[in-house]
């Protein structure tokens, strides 16, 4: 029989675990949006792979704030120079795209 203990014990590696399954999901959703996002516009998307910057709050369609994840990707619209955009999810949801250009190109959902 397990004790109190042990269940205690348990209970932070079971949170850490959930933790990591849902940033992990929410990564492959920024991946397949940025794909998409790059596709439309013509843009190359490089090294396919986000990092993760920061939490932040934002307002999401609503105007209610929200915890949303903020990841960082680059893209080469030329093929010859590297630039980077940002995409912010709130939960599993694309709150929009933002490519750091000459021109500064902000993408609603």
């Amino acid at each position: 029989m397990y004790s109190i203990y042990d269940i205690m014990l348990l209970i932070p590696f079971v949170l850490a675990a959930m933790y990591w399954w849902h940033t992990s999901q929410q990564k492959s959703v920024a991946v397949a949006a940025i794909r998409s996002y790059c596709r439309e516009r013509n843009l190359q998307l490089l090294d396919e792979s986000p990092v993760f910057v920061k939490f932040r709050i934002e307002r999401n369609l609503h105007q209610q704030r929200c915890l949303c994840r903020v990841y960082e990707f680059d893209y080469c619209p030329d093929g010859n120079e590297r630039k980077t955009g940002e995409i912010v999810l709130t939960g599993f949801r694309v709150l929009r795209i933002i490519l750091q250009s000459d021109v500064l190109d902000i993408t609603q959902y």
